[in-house]
């Protein structure tokens, strides 16, 4: 690894929810540590590599439908469908809002995030609950909603988390694609202290995510599927995505059903008071 930046932060490459990470269970601890002693000594920097993913970002705002499946180790399902909402602000920071619709008992359950210049704050509102509470401390590290997600993990997919530093690890492939290779040390994520994320060399989308554990233990995988990535205007948009959780052997899947791109979304959405009053 490169050294580690000195008490700076860095905002993570993806801006939308879309544009994660498709993962492969392919390194361990010892093969990452192997990689470390084989940099790159040619061809963009990580900054480069990153900056160049969010060139293929929407630039204001997005609106997304998404069918969302839980998968548990025994084949058991559940079934969800729900919105979500992201907004640039003037600030060039994110706002973003996770709204259910389905089934009935989840409808109207909704998470707001908002991006700040120290620590990020979340919110949760359950109908049952009639109220809205911050999500802080240890439940960022638990499921978010079921689903294998944490909370700091959707942080992560919206451009919203923190890394200590990024650094560009040796050329691969994914499927036979070439791809860069960036590991990031997480600054605040309670449960994941190592990421490595793969990106299309061609199209600057992330292709792939490892989530480590423990002292570089492999834990989760994120996968998208090469035949759901699909161009929408100049942007290149993965459009089917799992994560899986390889301890609990189950996973998550998330098919994004339609997306408008830049649209027109008023910003009392992105308020706490809004939460608990729909759409």
């Amino acid at each position: 690894m490169q050294q580690r930046q000195q008490q700076t932060t860095k905002r993570t490459t993806a801006r939308a929810f879309w544009l994660t990470a498709l993962a492969v269970a392919l390194a361990a601890a010892a093969p990452v540590r192997a990689q470390e002693d084989a940099l790159p000594s040619s061809g963009p920097s990580a900054d480069e590599i990153e900056a160049c993913v969010r060139a293929n970002l929407p630039s204001k705002s997005s609106i997304q439908e998404i069918s969302f499946r839980v998968i548990g180790k025994g084949g058991m399902t559940s079934d969800s469908k729900l919105k979500i909402h992201w907004q640039m602000g003037d600030d060039q920071l994110s706002k973003v809002v996770l709204r259910f619709e389905q089934p009935l008992d989840m409808r109207g359950s909704a998470l707001l995030l908002i991006e700040k210049p120290g620590r990020n704050d979340m919110f949760m509102y359950l109908p049952e609950l009639k109220r809205t509470r911050r999500v802080t401390g240890p439940s960022l590290s638990g499921g978010m909603f079921g689903s294998d997600f944490t909370y700091s993990q959707f942080e992560r997919l919206q451009g919203i988390a923190r890394d200590v530093s990024v650094s560009r690890m040796p050329d691969a492939e994914v499927d036979g694609t070439p791809v860069y290779v960036l590991a990031h040390e997480p600054a605040d994520d309670p449960e994941f202290d190592y990421v490595l994320s793969y990106i299309d060399q061609k199209r600057c989308v992330p292709l792939k995510t490892e989530f480590f554990e423990n002292g570089r233990s492999l834990r989760k995988v994120l996968e998208s599927d090469p035949s759901g990535i699909s161009q929408v205007g100049k942007q290149w948009i993965p459009h089917r995505m799992v994560m899986k959780d390889l301890l609990k052997g189950s996973s998550t899947e998330f098919n994004v059903d339609s997306i408008q791109v830049n649209a027109k979304i008023h910003r009392r959405m992105f308020t706490q008071s809004s939460l608990g009053q729909g759409n």
